[in-house]
């Protein structure tokens, strides 16, 4: 059986209470594949209807009646979701209400708005992803995109890097033979960005032998769904404002050059926004529609 923990790669990752069967996942896909037909976003404000072929989420290599299936649909009402959105504390259930209608064939679910952002949690976390990709610079991207490797793999946890090969992979050379100004000029600052920007918590500890510095240690985890959408809100928001209050004053002003790139952002934006909502894609898709329309 698989538990429904904190990790981008599975849905509902807010879960804390529920091990679910393969079947039960089988039904999440469902509802997954039908949100996604909708293109319903993840901020959905609303309680969301699916209606749902029953046939879709049964088992194709099981029994063609609704048995197993009604005991997933109770058992999915007993999943609760719990978290923390900017000091707020929630609470929902993944599935709210069920019917199977038109002789069985059809399931209806109510899907609350709550467990529509957890279902959608890949998309937010892909975008993060992309964002990242972008906006961090130099040695953190490289380290970033070193790490992403390393969590998508066997390593889900943690990695060790000798420090040689640290300075390789960040393409220090020479530079700064000694520990302290390595870890205060290169290592430090790049962990910083990619747990500002990025998709996890990261975390390094060094390696001695005797009184020498020889590896790095990296340790992480999954950023909570919504430690996520608080970054993917952040990702959106100009240098300056960001981990700010809005509206407080404390961003400094805007030079006329700074103002003018402010807006062009702003409309790029917009735009990105609505071509996603009008086709559904992602943003490497959106970036490859924009240059054949160019």
């Amino acid at each position: 059986m698989d538990s429904l923990t904190v990790s981008s790669s599975m849905l509902i990752p807010s879960a804390s209470n529920v091990e679910i069967t393969p079947a039960m996942l089988g039904v999440l896909w469902g509802v997954a594949h039908e949100l996604d037909r909708l293109r319903i976003p993840e901020n959905y404000s609303d309680a969301k209807w699916l209606e749902i072929p029953a046939k879709r989420l049964r088992n194709p290599d099981g029994k063609n009646d609704n048995q197993w299936l009604k005991e997933c649909l109770n058992r999915l009402m007993g999943i609760k979701l719990t978290g923390e959105y900017r000091g707020d504390e929630w609470a929902a259930v993944i599935l709210a209400q069920w019917e199977l209608t038109s002789g069985g064939t059809v399931a209806r679910l109510l899907i609350p708005p709550a467990a529509i952002a957890a279902i959608r949690a890949p998309k937010t976390f892909a975008k993060i992803e992309i964002t990242a990709a972008y906006r961090l610079k130099g040695h953190a991207r490289r380290l970033y995109a070193a790490l992403a490797d390393k969590k998508h793999q066997s390593k889900k946890t943690w990695h060790e890097y000798p420090l040689d090969e640290l300075r390789n992979l960040l393409h220090v050379g020479e530079k700064y033979p000694r520990w302290a100004d390595f870890n205060r000029y290169v290592l430090s600052p790049a962990v910083a960005e990619i747990n500002d920007y990025g998709t996890v918590k990261v975390s390094t500890k060094p390696s001695k032998i005797g009184r020498g510095f020889v590896g790095v240690r990296f340790d992480w985890q999954w950023k909570a769904l919504d430690e996520a959408r608080v970054t993917d809100e952040e990702n959106e928001r100009h240098a300056a404002a960001r981990r700010k209050p809005s509206g407080d004053g404390s961003a400094p002003p805007l030079t006329d050059a700074e103002a003018t790139r402010q807006k062009q952002i702003t409309a790029d934006r917009d735009a990105w926004k609505a071509w996603e909502k009008e086709h559904g894609g992602n943003y490497s898709q959106y970036l490859d529609w924009k240059k054949q329309n160019a």
